[in-house]
């Protein structure tokens, strides 16, 4: 359980992480990052305040960030509140209260990153729940406008919170998902989109062919390449399958099968043919034994397996 902090704490913590971010996180700063940030929403309202108040005070000119010096050196306040205090002042004195529902100010701010076997739940401020799936990254920018994350690469669940005046948008390489409030899956690869609806209604786009708007409704999974999109019906029950360690597969090449164990295993797959990368499988299996999907490959497709020292290599049997 985390102690209570003062906000005072907690405001020298979320400055601590955004200077550190300037200069870039290492792997293990950034797995660091991300515990706090999830920790407790209260991480997440003093990360989002820090960033107000440094954007801010980067409309200050020289003169007004002297004052903020001074006034931190005199008044025996930390600089992060002499800031806040400041930078109010200035907007109070020059623009008026009314300027703040329409400021191109981001209401909230983060960047979530997970490792390989590590799997992350957390809720947004707007009440919508989130879950990353391993080897994933997101990044997220809510305004009064609309809610905004990019999908950079791996797996998400949505449970998003309706909000009809803030539509929620998920954008990744291939597609553009735009939601009022639903329940849904993507799955992001360099090459592809895959995104699958438990609930509610989903718009997709393709990044490649902007004319082409597709919905998907509950039960539906649409699949975007570069050679196009394919719209198919699935179980809704296995949206989330992933979240309890199953892999659900139905008629899918054996690389991108390959390619789910390894956010959770460190292995290297390499496939002698084209032919063999190619040959489809379906089934579902268990995320952590790896061991016993690659016992029970050669009796479900024509390869012979070796393995060493987490090199896996398939051959043709």
């Amino acid at each position: 359980m985390t102690r209570h902090q003062t906000p005072l704490q907690l405001q020298q913590q979320a400055n601590h992480w955004l200077e550190l971010q300037r200069t870039g996180l290492n792997k293990t700063q950034q797995q660091a990052f991300m515990h706090w940030l999830n920790e407790s929403p209260a991480h997440h309202a003093a990360y989002q305040e820090t960033q107000q108040v440094n954007l801010l005070l980067a409309k200050f000119d020289d003169a007004q960030t002297a004052k903020v010096n001074d006034a931190t050196k005199h008044s025996g306040l930390s600089k992060i509140w002499a800031i806040a205090a400041c930078a109010a002042l200035m907007v109070i004195s020059l623009i008026s209260y009314q300027y703040w529902p329409n400021s191109d100010l981001p209401s909230f701010h983060a960047q979530y990153q997970s490792a390989r076997g590590e799997q992350i739940d957390f809720e947004l401020p707007d009440g919508s729940q989130l879950s990353l799936d391993a080897q994933s990254q997101l990044l997220l920018v809510f305004d009064a406008k609309q809610r905004v994350s990019q999908l950079k690469q791996g797996r998400a669940l949505f449970d998003i919170a309706k909000d009809p005046q803030r539509p929620f948008i998920v954008n990744t390489n291939s597609a553009n998902i735009t939601v009022l409030g639903t329940r849904f899956s993507v799955d992001s690869k360099s090459n592809s989109t895959r995104i699958s609806v438990d609930h509610g209604r989903v718009k997709v786009q393709s990044t490649d062919n902007s004319q082409h708007l597709i919905e998907l409704v509950q039960g539906q999974q649409a699949v975007l390449t570069k050679q196009g999109v394919e719209v198919q019906n699935i179980n809704p029950h296995l949206v989330d399958a992933w979240r309890n360690g199953r892999l659900v597969f139905n008629n899918v090449p054996l690389y991108e099968v390959c390619a789910e164990f390894t956010r959770y295993h460190d292995v290297n797959f390499e496939f002698t043919k084209l032919s063999v990368r190619n040959m489809m499988i379906s089934g579902t299996f268990n995320a952590n034994e790896l061991d016993n999907f690659l016992n029970l490959l050669p009796h479900v497709l024509p390869i012979e397996i070796k393995n060493n020292n987490n090199h896996v290599v398939m051959s043709e049997n």
